[in-house]
């Protein structure tokens, strides 16, 4: 009923303006029918994200409709599924209170770098899905932007405003899912139970591969190589059965896949290392590319120079540690978490850092708790710290001082890097690197492997 109990909203939302006893802080998120904030519970003092509807959705919809989504999660309460601390009509507008986390899925990197992490998090999904399964409720919805990370590396669905309840499987409904994670039956308005496991399925594959299955959805799905390598012989083929183009052919709900996929982990765990390790019969070699042969002849010349040591995840070109992005395919997704030669590693950039650093040189979101020690000489230092006082070293092509997090303003670069990139400025070579190792600049002549 259109504007069912709507007041006249009198308070214009930015930062620092108050809803009740929440103090905005910054808006972190826009949504079909709501927008969310950061913000702060002045009574409790604790963080909270704030879901407030727009009044535009309320005078559409009506209150019953807005209201769904906290009707819904107040029925289901699971770790893996968002929380909502309180919901209340405040000076006209709805509000939503749910726990704050600290990063969408889709911004998540540490799930695409890692093969581990990304198995644990969609069981930490498949796990939330199953208890709402149970209860008959269907999200609808599930896809990497409606997935949340908290601080403590769990991993929640969010966002149940498209739910319903699936008492009457023979309803057509045909306002809510997401192109792209959809499945089949649900983009002609006949969702089930089995379409949210077609979609974690999917958001599986592509997190495991980077790149996500699309129509006909036939198997392998593109980058089968690597999904192969990172998951284990015993999870394939439940992760392939949940994205099976056909409902009648998938798991029927998620609390079936749950169990299916926590027995393959388990079985996974016990198989011996002897075994999962044993070699294969050696394929035909082909003839390699004219950039990998161009990279190899690079790291011969000047890979030691610049540590040159590691091989990109994703098209196996010599990178190093201090590179944010691999100079031959322009991946992000490095990890160097099993690889660094230092004691600790940064959990933003996945890079090595030390005990006595107070922040990740290499990246801005890395900032810790140092041990309070003085840290040693670093014989690989190559520069000071800019900032009076601080007696920070400064590694080459280090982004911060790892004490103070001061910037240099000199921009690195080595007699092996005749070049300078347009953007950062720091060194690069034209010769040889399709993209700037610094800030990911694509050259103009850029290549690909193939």
């Amino acid at each position: 009923m259109p504007g069912y109990g709507v007041q006249r909203v009198a308070v214009v939302l930015r930062r620092g303006s108050r809803l009740g006893k929440y103090r905005l802080d910054r808006r972190i998120g826009r949504g079909g029918y709501a927008e969310v904030w950061k913000a702060r519970d002045t009574v409790e003092d604790v963080g909270v994200a704030l879901k407030v509807a727009y009044p535009s959705a309320v005078e559409e919809w009506g209150r019953k409709v807005i209201e769904l989504e906290a009707r819904i999660a107040g029925r289901l309460h699971h770790p893996g599924i968002v929380a909502v601390r309180n919901a209340d009509w405040i000076d006209g507008r709805f509000v939503m209170a749910i726990e704050l986390a600290r990063t969408q899925l889709s911004r998540y990197v540490g799930a695409k770098r890692s093969g581990q992490v990304a198995l644990e998090v969609v069981r930490q999904i498949a796990a939330g899905l199953a208890h709402a399964h149970e209860r008959r409720v269907m999200h609808r919805d599930v896809k990497p932007d409606n997935i949340l990370i908290f601080e403590d590396g769990r991993a929640a669905l969010a966002d149940f405003g498209a739910s319903r309840f699936a008492a009457d499987m023979t309803r057509t409904y045909t306002d809510a899912g997401t192109l792209g994670y959809m499945a089949p039956e649900q983009a002609y308005g006949r969702a089930r139970l089995a379409s949210d496991v077609f979609s974690l399925g999917l958001i599986a594959h592509e997190l495991l591969t980077g790149k996500l299955p699309t129509w006909p959805f036939e198997w392998p799905f593109p980058g089968h190589e690597r999904f192969e390598v990172k998951v284990p012989e015993p999870v394939r083929p439940v992760l392939r059965k949940a994205a099976q183009f056909d409902p009648r052919k998938r798991y029927p709900d998620a609390q079936v896949f749950y169990k299916a996929f926590e027995r393959a982990l388990q079985r996974a765990a016990e198989t011996p290392a002897k075994r999962r390790a044993r070699r294969r019969p050696r394929k035909k070699a082909l003839a390699p590319s004219p950039l990998a042969v161009q990279a190899a002849a690079f790291r011969r010349t000047q890979g030691k120079e610049l540590g040159m040591s590691f091989s990109c995840r994703r098209c196996d070109g010599p990178v190093s540690e201090a590179m944010r992005c691999c100079p031959w395919c322009g991946s992000k997704d490095n990890s160097f978490r099993e690889l660094s030669r230092f004691p600790l590693v940064c959990p933003e950039c996945e890079k090595g850092v030390r005990p006595e650093w107070g922040y990740c040189p290499w990246c801005y979101r890395g900032r810790f708790q140092g041990n309070g020690r003085r840290p040693p000489h670093d014989a690989r230092a190559v520069r000071r710290c800019g900032r009076r006082g601080c007696e920070g070293q400064l590694r080459r092509f280090m982004s911060y001082c790892p004490l103070c997090k001061w910037k240099p303003r000199r921009p690195w670069s080595t007699p092996g890097l005749p070049d300078r990139c347009p953007k950062c400025r720091w060194g690069t070579h034209h010769g040889y690197f399709r993209f700037c190792p610094w800030c990911g600049r694509r050259e103009a002549r850029a290549g690909h492997f193939r």
